[in-house]
């Protein structure tokens, strides 16, 4: 019992620890994320991949799916801070995949339509309504999920068409569900200068409103103002430089439009600083490289681990052979002794039983002789029978040869020294046989193995001699027929009297 108590003891302590370290480490993985997150949000993008990236590593080997997106949206919210790309659809889709993996509908429609954003904002414009559609066909009840969809669609919209239909009215419409951001702004400083190119589509059927679109002044600038009063991102002023030099173009003002760009291109050549995109690559890069160079140093380390333990298998294997081969030797050399021993004492116990068997015999033969006398005189009898002189001489000896032998006590006698001379046979008899015989059988078959004449024996138990074959006969069958064990012992020894 204390034994079991002990085990248990050992394993609640297992469990113990195994959960302290799963606390632990979602705890590591949620102040990783929290630091990504405040990082981000304070602009300091590059001091935010590196716990980004430990993040989704992190992520990757437990299996956290939803963990895994949310890691996946941050580098895509650092990369579209500062370079954005093709990249920031690559980690928007990883996200939708981790959120669609996780079983959770709802952020997976969010990444999905962070991805149709992605798509717009690398001048995929068409892709990006495409799935805007798509996705405000299945949002449903989900009426944040519907208002985001239509402020991504407004700006696309802003791009293919110039916002031609975007008036007041529906900018006013526009902040029932956001504040407008500076990249809002920019959009609708676009629209405003293309004010007096829209005249050229009116001339013809309403000359009136295009006479009046002409001498309105091209109020873009307040919009880009505001742009500027509220830009906070690297991106957003370079989207503001990028909407200044378009409105400057389709306002018809060529010159504003020339050097503005020109000095976009000279502050570029030669007031260059190192940019946020730089130092997020510089992050991701160097991130990627102290992983490179920690798998490297840890497969040398695993490589020259596995050359020592594989060395030390080699000797050890070698060694292990060498002894083997040394026990062997010895051992070889023990089994040669020990099969000599036994090739010697086989030949002794060879030599003994052959001169058991021999012995046997002779002790069997001087048994046999005892009852020669009596032999003689039976067959005495029987052969000069026709002389009444001889024949009343020998049958006076004989009646009182087998009277004093036909005694139960000379019979017990006789079956003991058949018992001591041949090895107990008629106990054995009696044992196995004892269904199969009765007394004057057995007796009948003692006196047999005892070695008396067939006369003999009929002088013993007072039947014919043809009897006597006749029984013997039957009694060979019988025992023949039997299960005992020494029963071809007992044949032979039955069938051994003539």
């Amino acid at each position: 019992m204390l034994t079991i108590h002990k085990i248990i003891w050992v394993l609640g302590s297992c469990l113990t620890l195994i959960n302290c370290c799963r606390v632990e480490n979602r705890h590591f993985k949620a102040t990783l994320l929290n630091d990504a997150d405040s990082l981000y949000r304070t602009g300091e993008y590059s001091a935010a991949v590196t716990p980004a990236m430990q993040l989704l590593e992190l992520a990757r080997e437990d299996g956290d799916h939803y963990l895994c997106g949310q890691a996946e949206d941050l580098l895509a919210d650092i990369i579209a801070a500062t370079y954005g790309g093709h990249e920031v659809v690559e980690h928007r889709l990883n996200a939708a995949t981790q959120y669609l993996q996780a079983d959770s509908v709802r952020a997976h429609r969010y990444a999905m339509l962070d991805v149709a954003i992605a798509h717009a904002n690398n001048d995929s414009l068409r892709l990006g309504m495409f799935l805007l559609d798509s996705i405000r066909s299945i949002a449903g009840c989900d009426s944040a999920l519907t208002a985001n969809c239509l402020r991504a669609s407004m700006r696309i919209t802003a791009r293919l068409d110039g916002l031609r239909e975007f008036d007041s009215r529906k900018l006013k419409q526009y902040r029932r569900f956001f504040t407008p951001t500076a990249a809002d702004y920019a959009y609708l400083a676009i629209s405003r200068s293309t004010m007096k190119a829209k005249a050229e589509d009116y001339r013809h059927v309403l000359p009136e409103i295009a006479a009046e679109i002409e001498t309105e002044a091209a109020d873009y600038g307040l919009y880009l103002d505001s742009a500027r009063a509220i830009a906070k991102t690297e991106s957003e002023y370079k989207l503001i430089d990028w909407a200044t030099a378009e409105c400057y173009r389709n306002a018809g003002e060529p010159e504003l439009w020339k050097n503005y760009t020109d000095s976009l291109r000279e502050r570029r050549l030669y007031g260059r600083q190192p940019t946020a995109s730089e130092t997020v690559v510089g992050a991701q890069r160097d991130f990627q490289s102290d992983r490179a160079s920690e798998q490297h140093s840890r497969a040398s380390s695993l490589r020259t681990i596995l050359i020592c333990v594989t060395l030390l298998f080699i000797v050890i294997v070698a060694a292990g052979y060498a002894y083997y081969r040394l026990r062997m030797k010895v051992k070889n050399a023990e089994i040669e002794a020990q099969m000599e021993s036994l090739a010697n004492l086989s030949n002794k116990i060879a030599r003994g039983h052959a001169s058991s068997s021999a012995m046997n015999t002779r002790i069997e033969n001087l048994f046999r002789e005892r009852w020669q006398t009596i032999n003689f005189l039976c067959n005495e009898f029987f052969e000069k029978g026709d002389s009444e002189k001889t024949r009343a001489f020998i049958i006076k000896e004989v009646e009182k040869e087998i009277e004093r032998l036909k005694t139960p006590l000379k019979l017990r006698q006789i079956e003991a020294s058949v018992d001591e001379c041949m090895d107990s046979i008629a106990s054995r008899l009696r044992s196995q046989c004892a269904t199969l015989l009765k007394e004057d059988d057995i007796r009948f078959i003692v006196l047999i193995y005892a070695g008396f004449s067939p006369r003999a024996v009929c002088m013993f138990t007072g039947m014919k001699l043809k009897s006597f074959y006749t029984k013997r006969t039957r009694l060979i069958t019988r025992i023949s027929a039997s299960e005992a064990i020494d029963r071809d012992e007992f044949l032979q020894k039955l069938n051994a009297t003539s």
